[in-house]
């Protein structure tokens, strides 16, 4: 219903109506005051025939002509005459003409007849005046048409006054420049013009949103194609292979800085919608590539101004799966400060290379650089509030936080440098296990297909090299690629047997196709066995999705580096790390002829080790033992206890060193990413 109809049917015709109903109920009115004066005459004409019969019969003329004169008082009787074969015998008033002739009805005169009572040939003729009865009532009921004609025009009036100045303005005008003449509307024109820009500015932000999200995504495969390819450029000139090296930075760069800005709008949820943590709230466990990755980069776009100084982060296999307890904004804030140091060291021309790797159960992420280097009585105070070196105006807060920052984790930062050659900085962290949807190892069964499901061919390259390179075709693992899920689902069905024990590496997002790789997976009934393998991993949506469907995740941009090994036999994902001589080992296990075989093997390779039947022996003692102390805990421990539930309860109170040692084959405890599992001989078996 339009504001016009509304109008009509809420407003106009309802009035029209009330109008119309009391224009008629005057009109009914009227008539009945006209028919009551009317009937009122009749009533007095009665009487005065009355009168006169009497002086007819009594043959009194005075009596006569004093009814007759008494009865011109009346305002609606204009004569009285008595006729007698329509010849007048008396008139009243005198000047009256003969009616007796002609007793004709109009406007002006209405005769009413009486025949005189007693007499055969006399008869009394009232003219009555319809004018003066009715002229008042005439006059009223012509002024309420009047009003009710002035009522209609004034409708109609404001009708199209309210169509020209409101209604027209609301339909068509409020998007319009012209001003409006109604203070209201003009204002409700620019709240109107407001809320159209708005709604411009929220599609434009939505479509650049939209397209460098895609264009991220879309950069990230052939970036991981690059990278493998920049490892077979040994035979290029120096020159090219910089070259190369800075136009893939670049695009790197061009990626994660679309994907840092989609994944923080501003405003006080970014760091919640970015997966980060404010400085003030407690540590968590993050993979340190996928923070250094977005700092170098913007580092990059910092320093674009010094041409000459190249800013470069080197990933390597030993890189992959490197998680630590920290907060993230912190961590962010110690790199900047750390690379920023070693920039402004370097002038005006240079390099700034930063790594991670590992050692034994820490991490090492290093920020070196080659310039002046620092001299070795100011190398030993560096670090403390208030020292700096080579900094106009620094106040060497940087270096003090870094280093605060890196203890606070339970970690230390250690400084070295030589002059002229440059100086390192190397932050030392503990080393956390990985959480369970991330993979640590990409397992394959023999005799199994993998399939790979991507709309991108760069990245079916890349998988494709990496299986080439481990030989997965001697092991009979068949590589399958899909572009399409139309494809995969075919495939499926037509061989759901093989279906059943195949590895799935899916990506996210599927350009031009509604489903998602975990939609897939859901729907056909692979997410125990399927691999996220996307950029967006870092997204509390999808990992959410990811532990509630048990689906595992790879970052796309760590595809190259994600160590891939074939299983054979009883080889397992994460060989358990036998004790080294001369150091304390636990053995929880209810068989006897275990404890002989493994004593026997820990007394000859000089291990003290220390052997229960039961947890509880263990767990009342537990204080005497390092956090570090090699664990090994058979799976099966009688009275229903299982030794995997021993180990979460064991990592849980701070050990880090947990081996399940088992019959079971190692895939029943994929749950259980962090844990070692291993056969029932022992780690010092000669």
């Amino acid at each position: 219903m339009t504001l016009s109809e509304w109008i009509q049917k809420h407003a106009k015709t309802p009035i029209l109506t009330v109008v119309l109903l009391a224009l008629g109920i005057q009109v009914l009115y009227f008539c009945f005051l006209g028919y009551n004066r009317y009937t009122e005459q009749l009533e007095k004409i009665e009487l005065l025939r009355e009168s006169i019969s009497m002086g007819v019969q009594q043959s009194n003329r005075p009596i006569i002509e004093s009814a007759m004169m008494t009865s011109l008082s009346n305002p609606y009787i204009s004569s009285v005459l008595l006729c007698s074969n329509h010849e007048a015998q008396m008139v009243y008033p005198s000047d009256s003409r003969n009616y007796c002739k002609d007793p004709s009805t109009n406007l002006r005169t209405w005769p009413i007849k009486r025949r005189i009572i007693g007499s055969q040939d006399i008869e009394l003729l009232v003219i009555l005046s319809p004018g003066a009865a009715l002229t008042p009532l005439i006059f009223l009921v012509f002024i309420s048409f009047v009003m009710a004609g002035t009522i209609f025009w004034i409708l109609i009036r404001v009708r199209k006054r309210f169509e020209a100045e409101i209604l027209n303005p609301i339909s068509e005008g409020l998007n319009a420049e012209l001003p409006l003449g109604v203070k209201e509307l003009e204002e409700l024109r620019f709240k109107n013009q407001e809320r159209v820009r708005l709604e411009r500015e929220k599609a434009h932000t939505e479509a650049l949103f939209k397209l460098s999200t895609q264009v991220a995504h879309d950069i990230r495969s052939p970036l991981v194609a690059l990278d493998a390819a920049l490892k077979n450029t040994a035979e290029l000139p120096e020159k090219k292979r910089v070259i190369v090296r800075h136009a893939v930075n670049r695009i790197r760069d061009i990626a994660n800085n679309l994907l840092e800005k989609n994944r923080q709008p501003p405003g006080p949820a970014s760091a919640a919608a970015s997966g980060g943590m404010a400085a003030g709230e407690p540590p968590g466990v993050h993979l340190l590539s996928s923070l250094v990755d977005p700092v170098i980069t913007e580092k990059r776009l910092s320093f674009e101004s010094k041409p000459g100084v190249s800013i470069d982060f080197k990933l390597t296999r030993e890189s992959y799966g490197l998680f630590a307890r920290l907060q993230p904004v912190e961590f962010r804030r110690m790199l900047s400060n750390l690379v920023n140091n070693a920039v402004e060291a370097l002038g005006d021309k240079g390099a700034v290379d930063v790594g991670l790797n590992h050692e034994g159960e820490s991490i090492l992420l290093t920020v070196s650089d080659n310039g002046k280097g620092i001299p070795p009585e100011i190398l030993a105070k560096l670090g403390q509030r208030g020292e700096t070196h080579g900094k106009a105006g620094g106040s060497g807060l940087g270096l003090f936080h870094a280093k605060a920052t890196a203890e606070s984790w339970g970690g230390c930062l250690a400084i070295t440098s030589a002059l002229g050659k440059g100086t390192t900085v190397v932050v030392k962290l503990p080393r956390t296990a990985a959480p369970a949807g991330f993979v640590p190892v990409l397992v394959l069964p023999p005799g199994r297909p993998v399939l790979v499901l991507d709309d991108d061919a760069t990245i079916h390259q890349v998988w494709q090299g990496r299986f080439d390179s481990v030989r997965v075709n001697e092991h009979n693992i068949k590589i399958i690629h899909f572009s399409e899920p139309d494809k995969l689902r075919a495939w499926l069905k037509a061989d759901p047997a093989k279906a059943g024990g195949a590895v799935c590496l899916f990506d996210y997002e599927l350009l031009g196709y509604n489903e998602t790789g975990i939609s897939l997976a859901e729907e056909l009934g692979l997410c125990g066995q399927t691999i996220l393998v996307t950029s967006r991993c870092e997204e509390p949506r999808i990992i959410e999705e990811c532990a509630r469907l048990k689906i595992h995740m790879i970052p796309k941009g760590l595809a190259d580096f994600v160590p891939i090994q074939v299983e054979a036999g009883r080889q397992h994902p994460a060989p358990a790390a036998p004790a080294s001589p001369g150091r304390l080992a636990v053995l929880i296990d209810d068989d006897a002829l275990v404890h002989m075989n493994w004593e026997d093997a820990a007394e000859a390779a000089g291990i003290e080790l220390k052997a229960f039947k039961a947890p509880a022996g263990f767990l009342s003692d537990l204080e005497a033992f390092p956090k570090d102390t090699p664990i090994y805990i058979d799976s099966e421990l009688g009275n229903d206890i299982k030794g995997e539930n021993v180990a979460v309860d064991l990592r849980k109170k701070g050990f880090t060193n947990i081996t399940l040692e088992t019959g079971h084959p190692p895939e029943r405890f994929s749950h259980l990413p962090w844990l070692k599992v291993m056969d029932k001989e022992s780690p010092w078996q000669a």
